[in-house]
């Protein structure tokens, strides 16, 4: 194309300057004539692409992103973090038990009520209900009456008689500042209401039998209340002691 436009310059008599000015105005008006159409395509593959980008953002934040805590305490203190679909995105052993644990099993991606069983049900924790039955899930969500109808109707409670607690996603924050489940962490508020010399790292050694030990000399333990009577996060059954 471009060879039959200056072939048909030459045929024209002109001097030189007008014939490479024509030829090149001629030349720029059939390049932008090609590229147009590509042109056009930019905006909408644009808007995809950024259509495409969203979405998958805001699906892998929905999936990521704890909005619920459960954790689970024998002497093993292991906690979950549930994204809004309950199933788990993080599943961290508070102490060397609860880490040990986690290396034999993996819960990440399970339902709750699903990472919950297989945890309770491992041979590692087996070996700690058979010699401690003080099974203590500590629950703080939006949705807490939720999970806790969950776990309910989990074997959790029908056959290991975990005992279910409410706690205010507050306390998750402060737990972890204080290196403590969250389960063990309202146990550990819960006395020092009672008893003002009790510390935080004498709480954090102890297993969450020993803290309801301790707590039973305040409170009506009763071995805790079962799934089925969760208890909220100011339930308290004091003892008459003249403290």
């Amino acid at each position: 194309m471009s060879n039959r436009i200056k072939d048909a310059f030459e045929q024209i008599h002109a001097t030189e300057q007008m014939k490479d000015t024509a030829y090149s105005c001629l030349q720029k008006r059939i390049d932008g004539r090609a590229k147009r159409p590509l042109l056009r395509l930019h905006p909408l593959a644009a808007v995809c692409l950024l259509l495409f980008l969203f979405a998958g953002s805001g699906s892998w934040y929905l999936w990521t992103k704890p909005v619920s805590y459960l954790s689970v305490d024998i002497n093993p203190s292991v906690e979950l973090s549930l994204n809004r679909f309950n199933r788990v995105t993080s599943a961290e052993g508070k102490n060397r038990d609860g880490i040990l644990i986690l290396q034999d099993i993996t819960l990440k991606g399970r339902n709750y009520i699903d990472a919950v069983e297989l945890l309770v049900e491992s041979d590692s924790m087996q070996a700690y209900l058979k010699n401690d039955p003080s099974l203590t899930f500590t629950v703080a969500s939006p949705r807490a009456g939720e999970l806790l109808e969950g776990l309910e109707n989990s074997v959790v409670s029908t056959e290991y008689k975990g005992t279910c607690r409410q706690a205010d996603m507050e306390s998750v924050h402060i737990a972890h500042e204080c290196g403590m489940s969250l389960g063990k962490y309202q146990a550990y508020v819960r006395l020092s209401g009672y008893d003002k010399t009790v510390t935080q790292e004498e709480c954090r050694k102890m297993t969450m039998h020993q803290l309801l030990d301790r707590l039973s000399e305040y409170e009506d333990i009763d071995g805790g209340t079962p799934c089925d009577g969760h208890q909220g996060e100011n339930s308290r059954h004091k003892k008459g002691r003249g403290h």
